[in-house]
């Protein structure tokens, strides 16, 4: 029997959202091939930069991500995605005059990208409509641009199902810290012992909810396992529809 929860706050990327990577474009950058959000903005790059390669300022983002995401380790800023581009693009010599500018546009570019690319499995989409009579629900996601995060929401019909929707880029922070589980318990106007959540990620979303108190379910899809030292959480999950007969049986 599982505990009587009255809310339930969803991850939404690798949670409640998938992506079909086979549906963005491939690009050979540094001899690797890969696929990219970025490969088909070359347009709009050669607009605002003339004269870089597509190549050359992909390198540039993926060495800026992992020098925001080696910071955010510690402090769990989030930074939005314009701010990710204006230092690729500082870094590839885009003129100051448009710097910003073009960090915008290219920026909504690659979120547009990003929205075409996601998918609601039909069998979450089931368990929102089971849970929705029964449980307040709420969505606490890490993104850096919570336009698209309403985008891709709206487009695949989630919001009718959400009593609150909590993204790091607009709060300013992200998960693991505690403030986004906190303000999604806000937004269910529920106390945290009487609310579940669920998410794809431990050292983000497992880590997030044990330190704001609330318990939670970890969907570990690969069955990678725990990782080492790291206390279980009240559910592990190889599927989010096996939430259902944990929060729906006896109901």
């Amino acid at each position: 029997m599982g505990r009587p929860y009255r809310g339930v706050l969803f991850d939404l990327f690798g949670t409640l959202i998938s992506f079909d990577l086979t549906s963005l474009p491939e690009l050979e950058v540094g001899g690797t091939r890969m696929r990219t959000t970025i490969a088909d903005l070359g347009g709009a790059l050669a607009e605002w930069a003339p004269g870089v390669a597509v190549p050359d300022f992909v390198q540039a983002i993926l060495t800026v991500s992992d020098e925001m995401a080696r910071v955010r380790v510690y402090d769990h800023v989030e930074l939005p995605s314009r701010e990710r581009f204006r230092r690729a693009l500082e870094r590839v010599g885009c003129e100051d005059a448009v710097l910003c500018e073009a960090a915008v546009h290219l920026s909504r570019a690659h979120m547009a990208r990003i929205a075409d690319a996601t998918a609601l499995p039909a069998a979450h989409l089931g368990l929102l409509n089971a849970l929705r009579p029964h449980y307040r629900i709420g969505l606490v996601s890490n993104f850096d641009d919570t336009a698209t995060a309403y985008d891709i929401l709206l487009r695949h019909g989630i919001t009718p199902f959400l009593d609150t929707v909590v993204i790091s880029e607009a709060l300013g922070l992200r998960k693991p810290h505690p403030a986004l589980l906190r303000a999604g318990l806000r937004g269910l106007d529920l106390p945290a012992t009487d609310v579940l959540f669920v998410g794809d990620t431990f050292r983000e979303d497992m880590v997030g909810a044990r330190a704001a108190g609330v318990d939670a379910a970890w969907l570990d899809t690969r069955g990678q396992g725990l990782p080492d030292g790291e206390p279980a959480p009240r559910y592990v999950l190889r599927a989010l529809p096996e939430l259902g007969p944990i929060l729906l049986d006896g109901r």
